[in-house]
């Protein structure tokens, strides 16, 4: 019972199957033969018969064409999501398998955080980016640096910490809110800490929140999932569209 609290759930992992869903659809209208190319090989070195090869490749297209029938009905991201749940949940015996899988190949369904509750993903950002807006502020009262005026835009520095929490699941999140609300707190302190004490404050409440992420969660935090679908500040993003902005 103690391993099995290390797995993910059975809605966990339907949420598990429509993010692959997602990222199979998309693979295979680049190309059928180059996408069969690329996994075909990989599935007999793992020592799947062919009988299951041809199983797994006549449900990536039936897949790919649930895919494109719910786009062309006009359903957004999340409507689809919602369609696959439904779809997922008529088949609960796909759960079963993948336990008796993870028996004999451990490790496909360790727990590595929440990555499909777009919902919680999405308000924690939220949270974050207002927080550490909030602190940026703080900070410039603290240094003597001109306040910025609250109608401006904040720009989350740098681009690549902006794309590390649009691609982090919930417990990242978390884990990110509590300390930016950590320093928010240092800066707002009445007793008006120099610098050489925020540091290292900063530094020990990090490696406290580390400990205490480990300690709860089971795994570290730069070892959680990286989430298929990016949540920004503005909510849920299509993948594809997302990956050629940030990655050119």
């Amino acid at each position: 019972m103690e391993e099995d609290a290390n797995l993910v759930t059975r809605e966990q992992y339907v949420e598990l199957l429509i993010d692959a869903s997602f990222g199979e659809a998309s693979e295979m209208e680049s190309g059928f033969t180059s996408w069969c190319e690329r996994h075909v090989p990989n599935w007999r070195k793992q020592g799947y018969d062919e009988t299951w090869i041809r199983q797994r490749i006549d449900t990536a297209q039936i897949t790919r064409g649930l895919h494109r029938s719910l786009k062309e009905q006009g359903l957004t991201m999340l409507e689809i999501r919602d369609e696959l749940r439904k779809t997922y949940a008529d088949h609960p015996e796909l759960y079963d398998l993948a336990r008796e899988r993870e028996r004999i190949q451990p490790g496909l369904l360790r727990y590595r955080g929440n990555s499909g509750d777009l919902r919680q993903r999405y308000s924690l950002r939220v949270i974050v980016y207002e927080t550490e807006k909030l602190t940026f502020e703080k900070f410039c009262r603290w240094s003597g640096l001109p306040v910025p005026d609250p109608a401006s835009v904040f720009f989350e520095q740098s681009d690549h910490v902006r794309v590390v929490r649009d691609l982090s699941t919930v417990e990242e999140l978390e884990l990110m809110l509590a300390m930016s609300r950590y320093a928010l707190h240092l800066f707002d302190a009445p007793e008006n800490l120099a610098q050489d004490q925020i540091a290292p404050l900063m530094e020990a409440h990090g490696k406290e929140l580390r400990a205490t992420f480990i300690a709860k969660h089971g795994y570290r935090p730069e070892d959680s999932t990286t989430p298929y679908v990016p949540v920004t500040i503005d909510g849920p993003q299509d993948h594809d569209a997302y990956y050629t902005k940030e990655y050119p």
